[in-house]
């Protein structure tokens, strides 16, 4: 048999004794993969160079992006989803459904027991028909030993909100129950329940598409969203819930939007009052101007930062230069009233760490000096005035508080004489069935004061205003307060419902300053 030469990459032709002829293909030579390995080894550093400079870029486009405009990755993490949509991304829901809490039974015993508050308001998210009794048993309010209130010093004002166990702790500890907390949790589903489309809350809450009127006792600022925003807002952000944090992430964020986008600059900062047709036009700059300073601070998102800086700047700008007071409108001598609420903005401002003239608190004190009574112990509403009550030169239990707390901010402590007489003041008068916003004023005063006066003025007003709040078997009703202030009419239910809740959230929203050094928090 003769011998053949083969052709290295064609088949051989193998004969096979009874048996059809196979083919075996031969293994590549040496050389064939030497050139082969040595194409690849050139062409794989472009391959590598060209994805890694595409990525680069890449990179570089969604870097400036970002950097021309930071909104954007909290409008990805934040959506806001439409109101008719069937789900909503940020906000849970309840895992106690409506049939479920009909079927609850509350009694004293079990309200502060075996369920945290914090629990119960991040579980229970809807009005709660609760039997409150006045002998509740309440933990010791100098206790140092729960848990959550351990290991760090407290460092800012919204401190106590932002951490459930620290919130938890604080409610044991400053007199609230899970009682209290389930009605505020009841009341921020009622809001929840009425924002509107565009992100406001509207004092006329029946025209709410949801509520068409089954909701009584609309307020007759019925032109002024922003005022009714900022109160919503400040009921939310009291709670310890953000734009960016707890259960009701998507409220905030739309009613912070429409607040922002409210704003008008007019040369003198960020104007919020909106359309006035009364006298609520600074009434709406200072609790707009206190919403926005609180969520800057517990955020740190510069975007609301900068509205809260404009918003402040308006303030300062529209104080009255001599006498030092606000009242209706920019630059008019002031009331005690107006006065209390920009006091308020500015003390949360300056707690955001932004920058105005300190010169601001001087002329309020110089205004308070003014409107003071003995000594400082009680206060008038108009310094000068020659008409009694509420309008004029005598003092009032409403005024008093609103004075002593303006005090308390700018730096009277327990050694202040003057100030431990208005504390016993306002303990002999006891929280008022029918005057919430002197009860709203007070319950902070004596919340900072703390000890037995505390302690006294909590039991009332706690159990008060747990008794008043609508049940769920009221409907869409459920979980709001009705009109108990001579000055209610304007905000309506709405403004008793934010009051009501901002009260009720006494125990952690305002961290006690004559104390706070002795408690520490653990995040």
């Amino acid at each position: 048999m003769s011998t053949e030469q083969i052709d290295p990459v064609s088949p051989e032709v193998v004969p096979k004794v009874g048996s059809r002829p196979t083919v075996r293909v031969p293994a590549v030579s040496a050389l064939q993969r030497f050139d082969r390995n040595q194409h690849r080894s050139k062409t794989l550093p472009a391959v590598l160079f060209v994805s890694l400079a595409v990525h680069a870029l890449v990179l570089g486009v969604c870097a400036l992006i970002v950097f021309k405009h930071p909104q954007l990755i909290e409008e990805i993490f934040t959506t806001v989803t439409d109101p008719e949509s069937a789900s909503d991304p940020i906000s849970e829901q309840s895992m106690l459904q409506t049939d479920d809490l009909n079927q609850q039974q509350f009694s004293p015993e079990s309200m502060i027991s075996n369920e945290t508050a914090s629990q119960l308001q991040a579980d229970i998210k809807g009005p709660i028909d609760l039997n409150v009794s006045d002998s509740i048993p309440q933990i010791e309010s100098d206790s140092s030993d729960l848990p959550g209130i351990a290991g760090i010093k407290i460092g800012e004002e919204t401190s106590g909100r932002m951490s459930a166990n620290v919130k938890r702790s604080m409610v044991q500890k400053f007199g609230g129950n899970s009682a209290s907390e389930a009605a505020v949790a009841s009341g921020m589903k009622w809001l929840t329940n009425h924002q509107l489309p565009n992100g406001s809350w509207s004092f006329e809450h029946s025209k709410h598409v949801d509520c068409k009127g089954q909701c009584s006792q609309d307020g007759s600022f019925k032109s002024c969203p922003t005022g009714a925003t900022g109160l919503a807002l400040l009921a939310f952000l009291g709670g310890g819930h953000t734009h960016k944090s707890g259960d009701y992430q998507r409220e905030v964020k739309r009613g912070i939007d429409f607040l922002i986008k409210s704003g008008k600059s007019a040369g003198v900062g960020l104007d919020l009052r909106g359309k006035t047709v009364a006298n609520e036009g600074m009434y709406v700059q200072g609790l707009c101007t206190i919403a926005l300073c609180e969520c800057a601070a517990m955020t740190k998102d510069s975007r609301v930062k900068k509205a809260a800086e404009g918003a402040i700047d308006f303030i300062v700008q529209a104080q009255h230069p001599e006498d030092g007071g606000w009242r209706y409108d920019r630059l008019q001598p002031g009331d005690t009233s107006v006065v209390g609420w920009q006091v308020m903005a500015l003390k949360s401002g300056y707690d955001a760490k932004l920058k105005f003239a300190p010169q601001a608190f001087k002329n309020a004190e110089s205004f308070l000096k003014r409107a003071g009574v003995d000594g400082g112990a009680r206060y008038v509403y108009f310094p000068g005035s020659a008409e009694p009550g509420e309008g004029g030169a005598l003092p009032t239990p409403t005024m008093t508080a609103v004075g002593l707390l303006c005090r308390m901010y700018m730096g009277w402590d327990h050694k202040n004489k003057k100030l431990a007489e208005g504390v016993a003041y306002l303990d002999t008068v006891k929280p008022d069935p029918n005057n919430l916003y002197f009860n709203y004023y007070a319950t902070q005063v004596m919340h900072h004061w703390g000890g037995e006066e505390w302690k006294r003025w909590n039991e009332v007003m706690r159990d008060q205003l747990v008794r008043t709040q609508h049940p769920l078997k009221d409907g869409h009703m459920g979980g709001s307060w009705d009109i108990a202030d001579p000055h209610g009419g304007g905000g309506g239910r709405l403004y008793m419902t934010c009051l009501s809740v901002m009260t009720l959230e006494v125990y952690y929203r305002h961290l006690p300053m004559y104390s706070r050094e002795n408690i520490k928090v653990e995040f």
